[in-house]
């Protein structure tokens, strides 16, 4: 059985009963960008959600702890709560609080209720035509006998991302998980949007999504139960960095404004010891300045074609992979429970 997903208001929060885990807030606004505050804030909810660093079930500011705590109108927080509502990456929770919404773990197995309901049904009519318990047991046997000996076919898995040349990495990262013979395809938003890619997602048995582009997959898929999974950066990703030369003078090139601040903070949690860095996005207009005053661009997947703006200059992609603990905690129990041999 595949995670659902529920509108944000059905969304678990954490379990009831216990006490709210104390929040501290893991970032900073950066008011020399030229981002908005309330721009910034939401991706850095958004992009903290989705790589795993604001935890699932974990409890937010209030509007107005998060109002006062960042110094930003309090009509601009709460309009961040409510598109981060709309999207299905927090739920409220009346006197309680806001809290991160969270993703039950897929079920190990289908719901056996039904199946206990249909044989419940079959032995009381039999019973009823008059065959003994021995008798019914004796032709359950034979008809478990004359089952399909053929070999189970594997699991179809299908990853929605909004990069094709990323998202089909990050489906050979989980196929390389999964068993001989199952197989997980990658399709885009856009694949989606434009109709292409639709009958396959439908004949898919799990589909997975980006955390933060649940609700649009959702849309897209109506009817469809989706997985929502978050994205870490690669080891790759977090080497390259370290591995820079102090004097080296970086530029940071994010493909959406409001992750600009996010990608920022984790650039300088991989490269500490790079002290010259200058942050810009890819529609930017101070793009091309930054891009000529540095040595060594590092951009965001989806802003590839720094890679020729820069050249012959060396340009780093700060790449992710799917969090692989929500590729054993979600995936690999949802590609379970779909087996016709599960174990």
């Amino acid at each position: 059985m595949k995670a659902s997903a529920a509108p944000p208001s059905e969304l678990p929060g954490p379990p009831p009963g216990l006490p709210p885990t104390p929040f501290t807030w893991p970032y900073s606004l950066d008011r020399s960008l030229g981002v908005s505050v309330g721009v910034q804030l939401r991706g850095q909810l958004e992009y903290g959600i989705a790589c795993g660093e604001l935890p699932r079930g974990s409890r937010l500011p209030s509007v107005r702890e998060l109002s006062q705590g960042l110094g930003v109108a309090h009509v601009t927080a709460a309009q961040v709560y409510k598109d981060l509502l709309a999207l299905g990456l927090i739920v409220t929770s009346r006197g309680r609080g806001t809290f991160v919404a969270d993703v039950s773990a897929a079920q190990s197995g289908p719901d056996l209720t039904r199946l206990h309901q249909v044989l419940g049904g079959a032995l009381r009519q039999a019973e009823a035509e008059g065959y003994s318990v021995r008798q019914i047991r004796s032709a359950l046997n034979v008809l478990l006998a004359q089952g399909d000996p053929a070999p189970s076919e594997g699991v179809n898995v299908l990853l929605v991302g909004l990069f094709s040349d990323a998202t089909h990495s990050y489906a050979a990262d989980v196929q390389a998980v999964l068993r001989p013979g199952d197989r997980i395809q990658a399709l885009t938003l856009s694949d989606l949007r434009n109709g292409e890619g639709v009958v396959l997602a439908r004949a898919a048995d799990v589909v997975l999504a980006l955390a933060h582009r649940l609700a649009e997959t959702c849309a897209l898929l109506p009817g469809m139960d989706v997985i929502p999974v978050g994205f870490i950066p690669s080891q790759p990703t977090r080497a390259a960095l370290a591995a820079l030369n102090p004097m080296t003078r970086l530029a940071v090139v994010a493909t959406f404004e409001e992750f600009l601040p996010t990608f920022l903070a984790g650039v300088k949690r991989f490269a500490p010891h790079v002290a010259a860095v200058r942050a810009t996005h890819i529609h930017a207009p101070n793009l091309q300045s930054v891009l000529d005053s540095c040595d060594v661009v590092l951009y965001a997947t989806g802003s590839e074609m720094i890679r020729e703006l820069v050249a012959p200059k060396p340009s780093l992609e700060y790449r992710h992979i799917i969090d692989p603990h929500d590729v054993e905690r979600l995936v690999l129990p949802a590609v379970q429970a779909h087996r016709k041999d599960p174990e």
